[in-house]
């Protein structure tokens, strides 16, 4: 089983939308469990209304959700860890410093796992979603330099802001699980 884990501040907007996400888009049975917290967790809310809604237009389910506040060993369990901003970076590292390595920012992620797609999986790694995942971050060196030098995006947030500013960081968060999903998923050949 590879764990993944999203960061962001309130855990009611960007990681809830990448965790639901990624649980839909990813195959059933691909054994991966995916997870959400916040630095500055509203703890108990519920996922962000406006969020809810394009989480179900998108074939996601929002419902049963409750923000977590990022704990030590959240992250120290995680396979993966995917954060929308570099200063979530720096909180993870910071309580767990062994995570600097398989911690990324979700666009980072999305264009790296891009690019191992493109170059060809390893022969040494299974053509599953879960050992690709639990593989990106020993593959990532090669690619991270270059992808940082594109300049990798924080993902704004959207909270108590305008539906559309929702909307854009909603599709700009879809877009990077589907760029991560297409590169596990991808068949070699």
């Amino acid at each position: 089983m590879t764990r993944l884990l999203v960061v962001c501040t309130g855990n009611v907007c960007r990681s809830p939308a990448a965790e639901r996400l990624l649980a839909a888009r990813l195959p059933a049975g691909a054994g991966v469990t995916v997870a959400s917290a916040g630095t500055s967790a509203l703890v108990g809310q519920a996922i962000d209304p406006p969020v809810a809604e394009l989480l179900r237009l998108a074939g996601a389910d929002p419902t049963g959700f409750a923000a977590r506040q990022l704990q030590a060993d959240q992250v120290r369990t995680a396979d993966l860890v995917l954060v929308m901003e570099r200063g979530h970076r720096a909180a993870v590292v910071g309580a767990d410093p062994t995570a600097v390595r398989r911690t990324f920012l979700l666009a980072e992620l999305g264009a790296i796992a891009s690019l191992v797609a493109a170059a060809g999986w390893p022969a040494d790694v299974p053509a599953d979603p879960a050992a690709r995942l639990a593989a990106l971050p020993r593959l990532a060196g090669r690619h991270r330099p270059q992808v940082l030098r594109g300049g990798a995006p924080d993902v704004d947030d959207p909270f108590r802001q305008s539906r559309d500013v929702h909307r854009r960081t909603f599709a700009t968060v879809a877009d990077r699980v589907d760029d991560i999903v297409a590169a596990v998923t991808a068949t070699d050949g």
